[in-house]
């Protein structure tokens, strides 16, 4: 008796755990329920999937890391969407939830001035996401509107739930793009470069913003060699694994294409559990369908249609691009698989942007009035919502620098 109680209960266990097994495949939502943890996105065999929510990593997590970085407004919602869709592993922001361990997965901006280098040494290579600036530009002034043109973290943070609700006044973009269009395409171009010369530091060190905005400056490429930054020389390098295009990846055809690129580079990692190739296509699907974030589409406002720019503007976007293909075609970067990815995909925005500059020149608008005032009255206004302000004398006299830097400002402010 006492031996058919024992194969019994044997049998009982068996039963339940075999139980558990099938409706963790069969019925997943339900599996994660009883079982009580979920590792990510699950494949079903035959090129089928099944979408579920991507968790946080526990704080002590021990996890081959990697870091996603973009010039701001880049599409890297979509991006980390995405792979959180292929990872079941959420993604960190550099910027926000400072308390929390920048592991795993982490998305930053650096060295824009809008992105901090919050993750010390814990991520363990990079990858690279790029986006056409003649939209880039447009969107990253959205989002900062969105904002209020916040330029603390406290600020940004209490206007986070404004965050993919609109899009700018018309007013406040045409004023934002004839002040700052040509140093935000200077920034786009510099922001690759950063990251494909693994660290090359385009601000000088006492820019303690890395904004470049008055009485500082960037080095130019008459200045090159420049400097490596020592984050790439010490925490990580910075020389991207991948570099992976907004255009392609939101394609229907191409977007299940780019997004193996990401898996190729995040597969066999410690802690990173990937899905299988088969099921790539299905979940770049999936994500589309399933995930839960706001997105560009959401927004009000305008369409993104109507946020243009005048041709002198698309001009120096068009030769920043034709010198960023130049640049990455020829050389120690002739046939590197990367700079063909980046060759590819600049000459892809030319394209567009040339064609919006026939459209202009076929059809020009109205010349506006001259106004000897209008930079002035620009600065002015860029300066009252903080932005233009992060150079203050005043400021900087409070800083250990002052010594350094005090011949760039004048007797009556900057």
């Amino acid at each position: 008796m006492k031996n058919f109680k024992s194969i019994t209960r044997q049998r009982l266990v068996t039963l339940l755990f075999l139980s558990y097994l099938i409706i963790a495949l069969l019925a997943p939502d339900i599996g994660q329920l009883l079982i009580g943890k979920r590792t990510l996105s699950i494949s079903l065999g035959d090129g089928d999937c099944k979408w579920t929510e991507a968790d946080v990593l526990p704080n002590d997590a021990e996890v081959d890391g990697t870091l996603f970085a973009s010039y701001p407004a880049a599409g890297m919602r979509m991006a980390w969407q995405q792979t959180e869709g292929l990872t079941g592993i959420q993604m960190r922001d550099d910027f926000f939830h400072l308390e929390l361990p920048k592991i795993g997965l982490v998305k930053t901006q650096y060295p824009h001035y809008e992105g901090i280098w919050s993750y010390a040494s814990n991520l363990n290579r990079v990858i690279l996401l790029i986006r056409n600036p003649r939209w880039a530009l447009p969107s990253y002034h959205t989002l900062i509107n969105e904002l209020e043109y916040a330029h603390t973290w406290e600020m940004a943070y209490n206007e986070l739930p404004d965050v993919f609700t609109r899009r700018a006044p018309m007013d406040l973009w045409i004023k934002w793009r004839d002040y700052r269009t040509e140093g935000e395409i200077e920034l786009w171009g510099n922001h690759i470069d950063f990251w494909m010369y693994n660290g090359s530091k385009y601000w000088f060190d006492v820019d303690f913003e890395r904004n470049g905005q008055d009485p500082f400056r960037f080095r130019n490429e008459t200045e090159r060699p420049w400097p490596q930054d020592l984050h790439c020389v010490y925490d990580t390098n910075c020389f991207p694994r991948a570099v992976i295009s907004f255009e392609h990846l939101q394609h229907p055809i191409l977007g299940p294409g780019e997004l193996q690129k990401i898996a190729n580079a995040l597969r066999d990692k410690e802690g990173m559990n990937v899905l299988e190739d088969e099921a790539i296509n299905c979940i770049w699907h999936e994500t589309w369908i399933k995930a839960p974030a706001p997105n560009n589409n959401d927004r009000g406002g305008p369409l993104r249609e109507a946020y243009v720019f005048t041709l002198d503007q698309l001009t120096l976007m068009a030769t920043k691009l034709e010198d960023m293909i130049e640049k990455y075609s020829t050389g120690a970067w002739t046939n590197h698989p990367l700079a063909i990815d980046l060759v590819t995909n600049f000459q892809e925005y030319l394209t567009e942007v040339n064609d919006e500059i026939a459209e202009l020149n076929a059809n020009p608008g109205p010349t506006p009035a001259p106004n000897p005032n209008y930079f002035i009255d620009l600065k002015a206004w860029y300066k009252s919502i903080g932005k233009g302000d992060r150079y203050s004398k005043i400021k900087v006299q409070s800083m250990s620098m002052w010594d350094k830097v005090k011949y760039l400002y004048d007797d009556d402010g900057v």
